[in-house]
């Protein structure tokens, strides 16, 4: 094309060299490198907390692709506008990174929330109410109840799920009796010969459960981890000495293949109600441990386009399996981050250490009584202390201590703990004392990124040591909600000291994350990160109250390290991920009070608007295909009657 326009105007350079400078001039404007750099859409006039290292405020962000382009003024970011650009005018509202929430139980949550709108049969759970309850007869004839509507195949297994809490102080003394001591695997074989039955203990799945001869045999014998329950427990045991039918972990983490079988056409359409109102929170990346039948059901969500928020996965099902952690554990190194940027391995750990709320392992002295099964657990369920055994006067001795093992064994082998579970002191003291001496036989390396969830009890005592070997925390609010209840039990230094000290660690130079750890609004337990005031507005621990920026680097660019993502998420850099959200009040200015009024108006994920709120999207005009139009607040209406969250 230059060749021929040359030839035929070789008589006149000079129009020559215009028409030349002219067409490489076209040529530039149309490159690939320079539409590269036109943004496919800017958010400007408004109040970037972009999260970067030095907490820089900006004017507007431009994104392209599925990444951050620009960062900076307006007139900087504008430069980058296209002729197809959209431009999202935010009138002087924060925008802020994508939120990261490193603790959330999203399956659970959602079943919980929507699992009622589920049959049995699809959720695979027959519930078993306690309403009524008076004697263990009544258990056994509701359960015979259902084994006769439902006729089940000889053989199936059948999970029956109490309607009944014993954490957080609930239940009571006469249901734990029934439940504990009354009920045993011969009083289930009489109503159910031919199935092996798993029933729930009111306290979180796989912290216990009753079974039935059969279900116990096939758990002993056919599977063959007779002499790793032997060893390892916990199993209680009869005025003879025999295997009563109750279980903890590890032999309760067995029945895994058995309780988690649901299919993921069944869940993910609950699944997606509750993603809807975690994007309406402006929650774009969620960690937490996740059985398998879970992991399924959110890759078929992404598979139609319907995932709203990256998953960092704990593997759950793996511990409790292994029956030699040294030699097994082996086959999983490497795995921890293997993944892409919405589905990847941050964990291979023992999900829970102990048990939650009264069950937390402590070395704090009751003085009062925290709940109805305090007899059961008096220290709490301290699975890594080689003296615990199970249950007060009910448990089998065992010989050897599978978390120990674990935990040693994944250390040696460089496999990162996380996404579980440290309720108590107790727990924290005897892991920090492992970690110590991990990194002496193999170095700090080995426990590169170890952190424990949840801050329930932590002694600040033990905060330089955590420091020194690197090890961080992941913290919910929620316990602060709790310090009532603690200071019944333990006292009122205990629940003003020990409860969630997240500013304790930011002075002592740990890392520390938000994690929600319940059903809740996002913006609510931010609220408490500031004020540290239970429902009845008494504060607890106000030496612990955070300022907003650390409260924001939480739940972002600190989140983003703890999920293994710090390089691609958790502030708003040029280059790094689209994630972003705008919100409807100035986070920074507003009393610490109103935090919890904050609506989101805009959810980003990946460089895509997922959520919009109603009133923003006819102000903008913006109707993106395949966005959530909606309310945060209009969403918890299609929530089954008394499943909304109270805030």
């Amino acid at each position: 094309m230059f060749g021929g326009i040359v030839m035929m105007l070789r008589s006149n350079s000079l129009r020559v060299s215009a028409i030349i400078a002219a067409l490489v001039g076209m040529t530039f404007l149309s490159s690939p490198t320079l539409r590269a750099q036109q943004a496919d859409t800017i958010l400007h006039n408004g109040k970037v907390l972009t999260v970067d290292a030095n907490f820089s405020i900006a004017q507007a962000v431009a994104v392209q692709g599925n990444k951050i382009a620009a960062v900076g003024t307006n007139a900087q970011v504008m430069a980058l506008r296209g002729p197809n650009t959209r431009v999202i005018d935010l009138k002087g509202r924060t925008l802020i990174p994508g939120l990261i929430d490193t603790h959330n139980h999203i399956h659970s949550y959602a079943e919980d929330t929507y699992g009622s709108v589920m049959t049995p049969q699809e959720n695979h759970r027959y519930p078993v109410d306690w309403k009524g309850v008076k004697t263990e007869q009544d258990v056994l004839n509701q359960i015979k109840g259902l084994m006769d509507k439902n006729k089940f195949p000889k053989g199936k297994w059948v999970y029956f799920e109490n309607q009944l809490s014993f954490t957080g102080g609930g239940g009571n003394a006469a249901q734990a009796k029934i439940l504990y001591d009354d009920m045993n695997r011969y009083d289930l074989d009489k109503i159910s010969p031919d199935n092996p039955i798993v029933l729930s203990m009111g306290i979180p799945d796989f912290n216990g459960f009753l079974l039935n001869s059969m279900a116990i045999d096939i758990i002993w014998n056919k599977r063959g981890y007779s002499d790793f329950i032997t060893k390892y427990g916990r199993f209680w045991i009869d005025n003879a000495g025999r295997p009563d039918g109750h279980l903890e972990p590890p032999a309760s983490r067995l029945l895994g293949d058995y309780v988690l079988d649901r299919e993921p056409a069944v869940l993910a359409p609950y699944f997606k109600l509750y993603n809807d109102e975690l994007a309406a929170s402006g929650l774009t990346t969620i960690s937490t441990r996740v059985p398998q039948e879970t992991l399924k059901a959110y890759q078929l969500l992404h598979s139609k386009g319907q995932m709203t928020f990256r998953l960092g996965y704990g593997r759950e099902e793996v511990f409790g399996t292994l029956k030699n952690p040294a030699q097994d554990l082996k086959q999983y190194v490497g795995l921890v981050g293997s993944g892409d940027d919405m589905f990847w391995v941050t964990s291979v750990a023992p999900t829970a250490v102990d048990g939650a709320s009264t069950r937390a392992c402590t070395n704090q002295k009751r003085i009062s009584s925290y709940g109805a099964i305090d007899g059961w657990w008096p220290l709490g369920q301290c699975h890594t202390d080689s003296e615990f055994s199970g249950a007060a006067k009910r448990s089998a001795k065992i010989t050897g201590n599978y978390f120990q093992e674990w935990t040693m064994a994944q250390g040696m082998l460089g496999i990162r703990f996380a996404n579980t579970h440290v309720a108590g002191d107790r727990s924290v003291a005897s892991l920090l004392n492992m970690v110590e001496e991990i990194q002496k036989q193999k170095g700090a390396a080995a426990t590169k990124g170890w952190a424990f969830d949840h801050c329930f009890l932590v002694n600040v005592k033990d905060l330089p040591k955590a420091k020194r070997l690197g090890v961080g925390f992941s913290c919910a609010p929620k316990y602060v909600e709790s310090a009532g209840s603690v200071a019944t039990a333990y006292g009122e230094e205990v629940a003003n000291n020990f409860m969630v000290p997240m500013k304790s660690m930011i002075n002592a130079g740990v890392h520390v994350t938000y994690e929600s750890d319940r059903d809740m609004y996002t913006w609510f337990e931010m609220e408490i990160l500031l004020t540290r005031k239970d429902r009845k507005g008494k504060v607890w621990g106000a030496q612990e109250k955070l300022n907003k920026t650390e409260a924001l680097h939480t739940i972002t660019r600190w989140a983003a390290e703890y999920v293994l993502k710090g390089d691609k998420v958790g502030s708003l850099e040029k280059g790094k991920l689209a994630d972003l959200v705008v919100l409807d009040k100035d986070y920074m200015t507003i009393p610490d009070e109103q935090v919890s009024d904050i609506r989101p108006q805009l959810t980003m994920l990946d460089g895509k608007i997922i959520f919009l709120a109603t009133g923003f999207s006819q102000e903008t005009n913006l109707k993106p295909a395949g966005a959530l139009i909606s309310t945060y607040d209009e969403l918890l209406k299609r929530r089954p009657e008394g499943a909304r969250p109270d805030f």
